[in-house]
């Protein structure tokens, strides 16, 4: 659990410290490869930012998402604006690598099909904000970026729940993660 974690990233700390000391003359490459070399079993990268602005590490561990800075050593979580959410789905990179995009699923909490448990996010490699772009019952990534799947409102809410019907509608969004425009509402079949 946590304290897993937490002792797992003093060991990678300390790791670092005894690297920086030779790393202080490799470049920001080299330290970023070694860090990635680094992690226990289990991490994945999500992303390798190597330029003198950014020099960061950000891999998936234990469902979390975090920022390993390379030049600062510093190794921090990212907590999405203290959302709760079960479990990362899916991420990608941007072209460029300006922009990091990850799918969150906050966990069934109605048992519903339509229940909007999903969220896409953008992390903005640059200054490390992130941003909810939206939810959904269903994100999909496309060529263009992604399409979120939502609710809009119910035909008949007096219904029980397995007879209700439902208008959804389709969310877009570019690569860069600018929301296209809205598609029309449909009867969900």
């Amino acid at each position: 659990g946590m304290a897993n974690i937490s002792k797992r990233s003093k060991t990678l700390y300390l790791l670092f410290m005894m690297c920086t000391c030779l790393a202080a003359q490799t470049p920001i490459a080299n330290r970023v490869r070694v860090a990635a070399r680094h992690l226990s079993q289990g991490a994945t990268v999500l992303a390798k930012y190597t330029d003198n602005q950014r020099h960061c590490l950000y891999y998936i561990q234990g469902e979390k998402i975090f920022c390993l800075d390379v030049v600062l050593n510093i190794n921090e979580e990212l907590d999405f604006n203290q959302h709760t959410y079960k479990k990362v789905v899916s991420t990608s990179i941007s072209n460029g690598g300006d922009y990091m995009f990850v799918v969150l699923d906050r966990g069934e909490k109605t048992g519903w099909a339509l229940e909007q448990r999903f969220e896409l996010w953008r992390i903005d490699s640059k200054n490390r904000h992130f941003t909810q772009l939206g939810r959904g019952f269903k994100i999909e990534k496309t060529k263009e970026g992604y399409v979120l799947s939502q609710t809009v409102k119910c035909l008949n809410p007096r219904a029980p729940r397995s007879q209700q019907r439902w208008m959804v509608r389709e969310q877009g969004y570019d690569e860069k993660g600018k929301p296209l425009p809205p598609q029309k509402p449909y009867e969900m079949k």
